[in-house]
């Protein structure tokens, strides 16, 4: 890992300790609205993918962090924090890493879900079969989630998220005033949606 990489990832790691920030044990919260799909909640230990609208990744992060739990984003530098906000997510409990290099993204990614209930992330083009293992090892050991923006080997569910509706446009005309994200769960081959209302600032 890079010296500036490894200096910010112990920095993280020593506050989110610092601030008693374990994940829960057995499941991760999500958004009233995502109960549907997520009955339990996430899986804890468990990994899942997600293709398509980032508004998706910004709903899941936003359950455990209104829980009052850390939360982690590595890999996405065009993060929308005003938006992240909007959806909920408390900003001072977000740990913000927007560039990793390939070589450091599994120990960037295997420190923060110690420490974090949730980690979201944009995976390098190849992650070999043993950090797989590694990662999941660190998953259930401290019983965090990731969520990997992409492919992913046997994942727990592949999730999709997806624009549905915009309101309050016309013509090009008007001020947005709304609009749906429907996501979309996909596991053993079962798949069930839910639409979730857009927060947008007036």
């Amino acid at each position: 890992m890079s010296t500036s990489t490894a200096t910010r990832v112990a920095e993280l790691h020593e506050l989110l300790q610092r601030h008693e920030t374990s994940p829960a044990a057995d499941s991760v919260p999500v958004l009233p609205a995502l109960t549907e799909l997520f009955p339990r909640g996430l899986r804890a230990g468990a990994v899942y993918t997600l293709h398509g609208s980032m508004s998706a990744a910004l709903a899941l992060l936003a359950g455990p962090s209104m829980a009052g739990s850390w939360c982690g984003v590595v890999g996405l530098p065009d993060l929308g924090i005003e938006a992240a906000a909007e959806w909920g997510v408390w900003l001072d409990r977000l740990a913000l890493i927007p560039h990793v290099s390939p070589d450091d993204w599994t120990s960037v990614v295997a420190a923060l879900v110690e420490v974090t209930a949730l980690v979201v992330a944009a995976p390098p083009e190849h992650v070999t079969p043993g950090e797989v293992s590694r990662l999941l090892a660190r998953l259930r050991a401290g019983g965090s989630t990731l969520v990997v923006l992409g492919s992913w080997p046997r994942p727990a569910a592949t999730l999709t998220g997806r624009i549905v509706r915009w309101d309050g446009l016309y013509a090009g005309h008007g001020h947005l005033s709304g609009g749906a994200l429907r996501l979309e769960a996909t596991e053993r081959h079962r798949t069930r949606h839910v639409d979730l209302a857009i927060p947008v600032r007036p």
